[in-house]
């Protein structure tokens, strides 16, 4: 419509009316904007979707500052009566532009999550693998049971009689000690679990390895544990990390270590169950926290440097692990 303002006279359509629809579309586009969010909270995305839901809030988060900024400039130029002159016209014209490829790759995005992994349908079109057993609790059975590191990097621990030596050559410890857990394969029925158990317990252990933008899944147990669990990543030391933690009165928060000093990004009530399903994804400026496949907390802060994930336990009781896969992502 601006484009054809410059040609139409005013009495067909003049500047004020173009205005007014920018003002609707930017006021959509907040509506859009938001409600997105929500519906990307509510949905269980496979782990090739999470760069593309990021991509996609992130163009449409622009889009939004784009023309909400356009349309009160617009509202400016009508009050001080300059929009009727025509070099304001082009300008306008011109310096919209831009908000059109802000759209396509809002539009793309979406399209992608839609049409790509069937986000908002009802049917997940490219499911990624399960990392649980036939059995019915969802644990790994014994034959199962293995450390594998893919090419790429990525990696799966299903916990196997093994279990305490593979702890031993893959993560390293930050606080405590292996000797303050008592680590233990312990096999209950036709699976194995790595028992770490303690008392007043302050141990955090991490990978070797250090990651840039990553999912990670954990199956843990907590209901013999009193205290809290902490599911770091991009660990640089004990007091400058990111977590997900859970305790035992049933909360669960996100947040961010910073030279010692916590910052909470958002915290959520759970109940807790015999066992968990945890996925914790940071990428990028986006982290977020679910809890048997719903998400639970959503934060956001400044991308953090690479650095290792791992645990930090802090309390009295036994934790079980059946499993952990790390999957990196592509911001």
């Amino acid at each position: 419509m601006d484009f054809l303002n410059l040609f139409l006279p005013d009495k067909w359509w003049d500047g004020l009316k173009t205005t007014i629809l920018y003002g609707i579309g930017a006021i959509a586009a907040i509506a859009a904007y938001y409600t997105g969010t929500w519906a990307a909270d509510s949905v269980f995305l496979p782990s090739e979707a999470q760069s593309v839901l990021n991509n996609h809030a992130d163009w449409a988060l622009w889009t939004v500052w784009f023309f909400g900024i356009f349309a009160v400039l617009r509202i400016v130029l009508h009050w001080y009566k300059k929009i009727d002159q025509k070099a304001f016209r082009i300008g306008l014209f011109v310096l919209a532009l831009p908000g059109v490829f802000l759209l396509y790759q809002t539009g793309d995005h979406g399209a992608q999550l839609v049409f790509g992994y069937g986000a908002g349908t009802g049917q997940l079109l490219q499911p990624e693998k399960e990392t649980t057993s036939a059995s019915s609790d969802g644990l790994i059975s014994e034959a199962q049971s293995t450390f594998t590191v893919e090419e790429n990097g990525d990696w799966s621990w299903q916990i196997g009689p093994n279990a305490v030596s593979t702890l031993l050559e893959r993560f390293h410890w930050v606080e405590g000690s292996v000797q303050d857990l008592q680590p233990a394969a312990a096999k209950s029925g036709d699976i194995y679990l790595l028992r770490l158990a303690g008392n007043n317990l302050d141990n955090f252990f991490v990978t070797h390895e250090s990651y840039q933008n990553v999912q990670v899944d954990y199956y843990i147990e907590l209901s013999g544990f009193e205290g809290e669990v902490s599911l770091v990543n991009h660990s640089q030391d004990a007091q400058n990390y990111d977590f997900v933690s859970l305790n035992s009165v049933g909360t669960i928060r996100q947040g961010r270590m910073d030279n010692g000093e916590i910052t909470i990004f958002e915290e959520n009530d759970f109940e807790a169950e015999e066992e968990l399903f945890i996925r914790v994804v940071a990428n990028g400026t986006h982290f977020r926290g679910y809890l048997n496949r719903e998400m639970k907390v959503h934060g956001h802060g400044d991308a953090p440097e690479q650095g290792a994930i791992g645990i930090r336990i802090e309390g009295t009781g036994l934790v079980s692990i059946s499993s952990i896969e790390l999957t990196q992502l592509n911001k």
